[in-house]
Protein backbone atom coordinates (compact mmCIF):
# COMPACT_ATOMS: atom_id res chain seq x y z
CA UNK A 1 0.00 0.00 0.00
CA UNK A 2 2.80 2.36 0.71
CA UNK A 3 4.19 1.92 -2.74
CA UNK A 4 1.05 2.11 -4.44
CA UNK A 5 1.20 5.43 -2.36
CA UNK A 6 4.43 6.75 -3.01
CA UNK A 7 3.75 6.35 -7.02
CA UNK A 8 0.71 7.98 -7.31
CA UNK A 9 2.36 11.14 -5.24
CA UNK A 10 5.01 10.82 -7.48
CA UNK A 11 2.72 10.79 -10.72
CA UNK A 12 0.48 13.56 -9.40
CA UNK A 13 3.44 15.78 -9.03
CA UNK A 14 4.57 15.06 -12.58
CA UNK A 15 1.10 16.06 -13.47
CA UNK A 16 0.96 19.29 -12.11
CA UNK A 17 4.21 20.68 -12.51
CA UNK A 18 4.47 23.82 -14.25
CA UNK A 19 6.31 23.21 -17.83
CA UNK A 20 8.60 25.77 -16.96
CA UNK A 21 10.19 23.98 -14.40
CA UNK A 22 12.55 21.30 -13.60
CA UNK A 23 10.85 18.32 -11.78
CA UNK A 24 13.11 15.70 -9.81
CA UNK A 25 11.24 12.31 -8.78
CA UNK A 26 13.67 9.86 -6.67
CA UNK A 27 13.29 5.94 -5.94
CA UNK A 28 15.39 3.96 -4.01
CA UNK A 29 15.75 0.20 -3.75
CA UNK A 30 17.37 -1.69 -1.21
CA UNK A 31 19.33 -5.16 -1.59
CA UNK A 32 19.01 -7.40 1.65
CA UNK A 33 21.73 -9.92 0.11
CA UNK A 34 24.45 -7.61 -1.39
CA UNK A 35 23.40 -4.50 1.40
CA UNK A 36 23.66 -2.20 -1.47
CA UNK A 37 20.79 0.79 -2.40
CA UNK A 38 19.84 1.66 -5.90
CA UNK A 39 18.86 5.61 -6.25
CA UNK A 40 17.12 6.33 -9.26
CA UNK A 41 16.65 10.51 -9.71
CA UNK A 42 14.61 11.44 -13.12
CA UNK A 43 14.78 14.99 -13.68
CA UNK A 44 12.04 16.50 -16.38
CA UNK A 45 12.57 19.75 -18.07
CA UNK A 46 8.87 20.78 -19.51
CA UNK A 47 7.31 17.23 -18.90
CA UNK A 48 10.44 15.21 -20.52
CA UNK A 49 12.75 13.50 -19.15
CA UNK A 50 16.23 15.58 -19.25
CA UNK A 51 18.67 13.34 -16.86
CA UNK A 52 18.50 9.77 -15.21
CA UNK A 53 20.82 9.20 -12.49
CA UNK A 54 21.25 5.45 -11.03
CA UNK A 55 23.31 5.55 -7.77
CA UNK A 56 24.21 2.35 -6.25
CA UNK A 57 25.46 2.91 -2.19
CA UNK A 58 26.93 0.04 -0.31
CA UNK A 59 27.87 0.66 3.14
CA UNK A 60 27.48 4.41 2.18
CA UNK A 61 29.73 4.78 -0.25
CA UNK A 62 29.41 4.97 -3.96
CA UNK A 63 29.95 1.87 -6.03
CA UNK A 64 29.04 3.16 -9.57
CA UNK A 65 27.11 6.11 -10.24
CA UNK A 66 25.65 6.33 -14.20
CA UNK A 67 24.01 9.71 -15.41
CA UNK A 68 22.14 9.52 -18.53
CA UNK A 69 21.18 12.75 -20.74
CA UNK A 70 18.30 12.96 -22.79
CA UNK A 71 16.77 15.20 -24.96
CA UNK A 72 13.42 14.99 -26.79
CA UNK A 73 13.25 11.38 -25.98
CA UNK A 74 16.21 10.58 -27.40
CA UNK A 75 19.06 9.21 -25.13
CA UNK A 76 22.14 11.59 -26.42
CA UNK A 77 24.96 10.31 -23.43
CA UNK A 78 26.04 9.28 -20.44
CA UNK A 79 28.70 9.69 -17.53
CA UNK A 80 29.86 7.09 -15.35
CA UNK A 81 31.88 7.17 -12.16
CA UNK A 82 33.05 4.42 -9.82
CA UNK A 83 35.52 4.83 -6.99
CA UNK A 84 38.55 5.00 -9.35
CA UNK A 85 37.75 6.31 -12.52
CA UNK A 86 35.23 8.11 -14.81
CA UNK A 87 33.79 7.92 -18.62
CA UNK A 88 31.81 9.06 -20.58
CA UNK A 89 30.17 7.84 -23.86
CA UNK A 90 27.84 9.86 -26.84
CA UNK A 91 25.33 7.94 -28.40
CA UNK A 92 26.31 7.01 -32.20
CA UNK A 93 23.60 8.44 -34.49
CA UNK A 94 22.25 11.11 -32.57
CA UNK A 95 20.87 14.38 -33.93
CA UNK A 96 22.01 15.68 -31.05
CA UNK A 97 25.83 17.23 -30.28
CA UNK A 98 26.91 16.91 -26.79
CA UNK A 99 29.70 18.42 -24.98
CA UNK A 100 31.82 18.16 -21.57
CA UNK A 101 33.71 20.61 -19.64
CA UNK A 102 36.02 20.08 -16.99
CA UNK A 103 38.21 22.16 -14.43
CA UNK A 104 42.17 22.75 -14.86
CA UNK A 105 41.75 19.68 -11.85
CA UNK A 106 40.39 17.69 -14.82
CA UNK A 107 36.94 17.25 -12.64
CA UNK A 108 33.84 17.78 -14.72
CA UNK A 109 32.16 21.24 -14.52
CA UNK A 110 29.22 20.87 -16.74
CA UNK A 111 27.30 19.20 -20.31
CA UNK A 112 25.66 20.66 -23.03
CA UNK A 113 23.46 19.34 -24.87
CA UNK A 114 22.70 21.41 -28.98
CA UNK A 115 22.03 21.36 -32.34
CA UNK A 116 24.55 20.64 -34.55
CA UNK A 117 24.70 24.50 -35.91
CA UNK A 118 25.46 25.08 -31.93
CA UNK A 119 21.72 25.93 -30.41
CA UNK A 120 22.09 25.15 -26.42
CA UNK A 121 18.74 22.94 -26.23
CA UNK A 122 19.62 21.78 -22.96
CA UNK A 123 22.71 22.98 -19.89
CA UNK A 124 23.73 21.13 -16.87
CA UNK A 125 26.00 21.88 -14.15
CA UNK A 126 28.47 19.52 -12.07
CA UNK A 127 29.40 19.22 -8.75
CA UNK A 128 31.29 16.50 -7.03
CA UNK A 129 30.27 14.45 -10.10
CA UNK A 130 26.67 14.76 -9.85
CA UNK A 131 24.74 16.87 -12.56
CA UNK A 132 21.87 19.10 -11.99
CA UNK A 133 19.63 20.41 -14.95
CA UNK A 134 20.30 24.24 -15.56
CA UNK A 135 17.87 26.37 -15.99
CA UNK A 136 15.68 27.64 -18.80
CA UNK A 137 16.78 30.77 -18.21
CA UNK A 138 20.44 30.26 -17.76
CA UNK A 139 20.06 28.41 -21.25
CA UNK A 140 18.37 31.18 -22.86
CA UNK A 141 20.93 33.78 -21.33
CA UNK A 142 23.51 31.57 -23.06
CA UNK A 143 22.13 31.28 -26.24
CA UNK A 144 21.60 34.84 -26.47
CA UNK A 145 25.47 35.37 -25.55
CA UNK A 146 26.29 33.29 -28.69
CA UNK A 147 23.49 35.01 -30.52
CA UNK A 148 21.08 32.23 -31.05
CA UNK A 149 17.40 31.19 -30.49
CA UNK A 150 16.58 28.88 -27.29
CA UNK A 151 15.15 24.95 -28.81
Amino acid sequence: MKTILALILCCGAVLAADTNEILVVSTAKTNAQSGSVTTTDVYLRDGQTNLVRDTRTKAGAVQIQIQRFYHAGYLVSDFMTMPNSSGLSVEAGSPYAVSFEFWPSKEVRSAVIGTKDGVILDAFTCTNGVFYPDSNSHISKANGFFGTDMR
